[in-house]
């Protein structure tokens, strides 16, 4: 169907009319059946019924075909076939990276093998597969134990101890699965974009989702943001109402697209608050220096900390709220984490899984952070080229070994955005 969308709305011999009538009744068939399996299943008790593979991240391509072809940025293709390589491409087709149809379509025709991307390629698998299994699948169990407890039955400790173990699991899990996904693409001669860039390191909120599921925020720019963006100039309103209102669409969508009910657009609207409130912070910071002829000076240590606190503390809330089943479940565990249901400080779970998880856990916490960039480039300053050369293959041939011994010993997890 998509590839017929394409076709009819291609300008040539078409009037602007006929294409936009034809560019609705596309998004009235991907989105619809994003809706009737997303919600119309789950409303009338067949919550039980598995979605299609990757059906969320099927339609963003699908979608981003059709407006990149409507918007005369990409001709439409006229092989069926190229369509749909695009838009079920199986690295990405289950949980991305998102590719837009005029980047990908460059590379179906003008790739070529390189000896160098395959090397990296097999890099970027080896090091997804350690990420998934060894680090990932690993926190699963003290998670669940954690997050099944009865609130009363949770100690402060152990509530703690959970969300950090989620938060860590929640990104190498989904980063592993982008190192995969892009590592396959490279032996096939696909650049795919990338998906992550150390968002706990972000000092705000608005940094982490630009460092967080990125492809995800670039097709949420191009496709609902700057549209709207647009509607409202036109209606001669102000930059700022402008952005407001662009916004608050973007992070509706993305509540929406989390999941089903209330909580979800909790969530989106959680975020919307959070971020518009830093750029209206921002602009009234920047009005009074310009008001008072202040130049911007640079952040102090305490306030690079602060401002990393801050960004830690909203994620907390922020996340716990994504892996929470309900909004009482959530009152549930913040509950529990500030020890106001009665709840010990702390438990022999805890220790137990200090214990059991404390390696995984550790390289979790400072792999998440921009360590082994940093560590390469103050080596390569040094004139350690030759040192990296010999010691890269020596670590992934280890982290292989260690993943695959994980894999044969374990059973198999789906992966967390698979539900998508």
């Amino acid at each position: 169907m998509n590839y017929i969308f394409g076709r009819l709305l291609s300008a040539e011999g078409h009037s602007s009319r006929f294409r936009l009538a034809v560019l609705a009744g596309s998004f009235v068939y991907n989105f619809g059946i994003l809706f009737f399996y997303k919600y119309l299943m789950y409303r009338y008790g067949a919550a039980n019924v598995a979605l299609p593979l990757g059906l969320s991240f099927y339609t963003f391509r699908t979608v981003s075909y059709c407006l990149d072809v409507y918007w005369e940025m990409m001709p439409p293709n006229r092989s069926l076939a190229d369509v749909a390589l695009y838009i079920s491409f199986f690295p990405q087709i289950s949980m991305g990276p998102i590719s837009r149809y005029s980047d990908f379509a460059k590379d179906m025709y003008e790739r070529s093998f390189d000896q160098e991307a395959f090397y990296e390629g097999i890099k970027r698998i080896i090091a997804g597969l350690f990420k998934k299994l060894v680090i990932a699948d690993t926190l699963l169990s003290a998670i669940g134990t954690c997050f099944g407890m009865d609130a009363s039955l949770r100690s402060v400790s152990f509530a703690w101890f959970g969300l950090i173990a989620f938060l860590i699991q929640l990104y190498y899990d989904f980063m592993g699965y982008t190192d995969i996904a892009i590592g396959i693409g490279g032996l096939f001669g696909f650049k795919l974009p990338e998906n992550f860039d150390h968002p706990y390191a972000a000092d705000s909120v608005t940094a982490f989702w630009n460092k967080w599921h990125m492809t995800l925020g670039i097709w949420m720019k191009n496709y609902i943001y700057i549209p709207v963006f647009r509607a409202c100039q036109s209606r001669k309103l102000s930059q700022i109402r402008c952005y407001l209102l662009a916004s608050l669409g973007v992070w509706l969508f993305v509540g929406a697209w989390h999941g089903v009910g209330m909580k979800t657009i909790y969530y989106g609207l959680y975020y919307y608050i959070l971020i518009a409130g830093e750029r209206l912070y921002a602009d009234w910071k920047k009005a009074r220096r310009k008001k008072l002829g202040i130049r911007k000076k640079p952040q102090s240590l305490l306030s690079k900390t602060g401002a990393h606190l801050y960004m830690i503390t909203a994620i907390f809330i922020g996340q716990l709220l994504f892996k929470c089943d309900s909004i009482s479940m959530y009152g549930d565990y913040i509950q529990s984490m500030l020890g106001l249901s009665g709840n010990a400080l702390t438990q022999a779970e805890t220790a137990f899984y200090l214990r059991q998880d404390a390696v995984p856990l550790t390289l979790g916490i400072i792999f998440s952070l921009p360590v082994v960039p940093f560590a390469a480039k103050e080596i390569r300053k040094r004139g350690g080229e030759r040192v990296i050369g010999i010691f890269t293959p020596v670590i992934y041939g280890a982290m292989l070994v260690i993943a695959l011994a994980f894999a044969f010993t374990s059973t198999y997890k789906s992966f967390v955005y698979f539900q998508f």
